[in-house]
């Protein structure tokens, strides 16, 4: 049985707001003598300079996105870091607002990303941000608002192995540290996105530091994912069967309900841990129950084949039914081979 990822994961809000400054960011403070020819022809003329400060704040607050920012910072050379002042001014929302902007330019992403985190089906939006893509702009903001500088060498890395749940980086969450980043970082860093190359130790650690530091499971399940299936660090990390094993372990006991599955998957299997038929089915009913579909067809043929129960072809139609409706179709071939009972 392949176990299906199917829950999905956000950590930051799906609606975006318009980017917000102090109420007198517009005030002129800059004396005639301070400006350019070209700045003091603005004046003369009808241009956002005769506007008081206070009323450009409310338009430009209400109504302008990243993009039109952008723009604006073109119009004075004071103005220049203005999309980066309302990043700052507004918060970690705001510059993870910015950082998805920069890192999906043309996509228009809205803040709901596709993270991190594992294959599950995740919510996309869009909107009409209009910012350019810019994704090293966007992996310095990212790097800025995830609150962790991680300084780990690949020589230092290869010497030491895989990284375990055990290997902590701290016994306290760090209120600094931001999950979301943390978690995007290590996407960036596992393809390369904004970087030179990609970078899988660095990405390896950014994830660490968000399970360890925020208690970020989702993080745990991605790091399993990794060392479990190349194809999660697109070739990059060598697979490791314990390691995957300890994080879906780390997943499940903190109620992630795929890494429960996961976790059964390797004890029904014995893949990084001694097989356990009994651990199997404990971990498949806490899935099933938490509403993972497809482990209801395991519990099913748990009771039908009698491993770490006993036979009970009643229970395991009862659980081939419920996978059927949850849409499972293994859960119909489980009801068709047990046609007499399921009757």
């Amino acid at each position: 049985m392949n176990v299906k990822t199917t829950d999905s994961e956000s950590c930051k809000k799906s609606t975006m707001q318009t980017p917000t400054l102090p109420s007198l960011y517009f005030a002129n403070d800059e004396s005639k003598n301070e400006m350019t020819v070209k700045e003091q022809e603005q004046i003369k003329c009808p241009s956002l300079q005769v506007l008081p400060p206070e009323l450009l704040h409310t338009c430009l607050t209400q109504y302008a996105d990243w993009g039109d920012l952008a723009k604006l910072a073109c119009v004075q050379s004071k103005w220049k870091n203005i999309v980066e002042d309302a990043a700052v001014f507004g918060g970690r929302d705001a510059m993870w607002e910015l950082s998805m902007c920069l890192l999906h330019g043309d996509d228009r992403h809205d803040g709901v990303e596709t993270k991190i985190v594992d294959d599950a089906d995740v919510e996309c939006k869009k909107n009409n941000r209009g910012l350019q893509k810019n994704e090293s702009l966007a992996v310095k903001y990212l790097t800025r608002l995830s609150g962790v500088e991680v300084e780990f060498s690949s020589d230092e890395q290869e010497t030491k192995g895989s990284i375990l749940p055990s290997d902590a980086l701290s016994t306290e969450q760090n209120k600094e540290a931001d999950e979301a980043a943390l978690l995007q970082l290590a996407t960036c860093h596992l393809a390369g996105t904004g970087l030179a190359q990609p970078n899988p130790t660095t990405a390896l650690h950014y994830l660490t530091a968000a399970y360890h530091l925020t208690r970020s499971v989702v993080s745990a399940h991605k790091l399993a994912l990794i060392y479990e299936y190349p194809t999660q660090s697109n070739n990059l990390i060598t697979i490791d069967v314990v390691a995957a094993f300890e994080w879906f372990k780390a997943a499940a006991e903190n109620g992630h309900i795929a890494s429960m599955a996961e976790l059964a998957l390797c004890y029904e299997l014995g893949c990084g841990v001694d097989r356990s038929d009994d651990s199997a089915l404990d971990w498949y009913t806490q899935a099933a129950n938490a509403g993972h579909s497809a482990s209801h067809y395991s519990v099913g043929e748990h009771y039908e084949e009698a491993r770490g129960v006993r036979m009970d072809h009643e229970e395991a139609c009862l659980w081939y039914y419920r996978a059927a409706v949850l849409g499972e179709e293994d859960g119909l071939g489980g009801l068709r081979r047990l046609e007499d009972v399921a009757r």
